[in-house]
């Protein structure tokens, strides 16, 4: 444990170094375009993360709203036939 404390810096530095360049020897992961595209600067990020959340409402109130309607078919107030409801007697009702 005191030999942890004791470490010379540049042994540490240089564990460093390998480790870091151990986990990027199969070259650029799969987010690095992303990364390099959305991080380039604060407001690049808060817009992507602004975009993001509206295209994510939009698109999960569409599912839901579409879940619902097939769940709850006919019973809802806009597949009401009212014609069907139509009377005769409604138009006479004026006098």
């Amino acid at each position: 444990m005191f030999a942890r404390r004791v470490m010379n810096p540049a042994v540490r530095a240089a564990q460093r170094t390998m480790s870091t360049k151990a986990s990027s020897i199969n070259g650029k992961g799969p987010f690095d375009a992303l990364y390099n595209t959305l991080m380039v600067s604060n407001v690049t990020y808060v817009s992507a993360v602004v975009a993001g959340a509206v295209v994510f409402e939009v698109v999960y109130g569409k599912v839901t709203n579409s879940i619902w309607d097939s769940l709850n078919y006919g019973r809802l107030y806009h597949h009401i036939d009212w014609s069907q409801f139509k009377s005769d007697d409604d138009e006479e009702e004026e006098e």
